[in-house]
């Protein structure tokens, strides 16, 4: 699962950069949002998945969790003002 996971992450920080070449520019930044929370997503799950924690663990669990949350809610909003 771990290894399944940690590839996820490398494939996904890659459609990261596609889309931010892409997207950046254009009136769709709201994909690069959705795509930035869905990596930091992934990076908050795989950090649970270590067994022992220790506090730059817990803090890597906490940012990652604030960005994903951060970056839904910039998607959003660039989705509302796109239309």
């Amino acid at each position: 699962m771990a290894t399944t996971l940690t590839f996820l992450i490398i494939i996904s920080a890659i459609a990261v950069f596609v889309i931010m070449k892409k997207f950046s520019h254009t009136s769709k930044t709201y994909l690069v949002n959705f795509a930035i929370a869905l990596l930091m997503g992934l990076l908050f799950s795989r950090t649970l998945m270590n067994d022992q924690l220790d506090w730059i663990g817990y803090l890597a669990i906490v940012f990652c969790g604030l960005a994903f949350i951060a970056q839904i809610v910039l998607g959003i909003k660039n989705l509302k003002t796109s239309d």
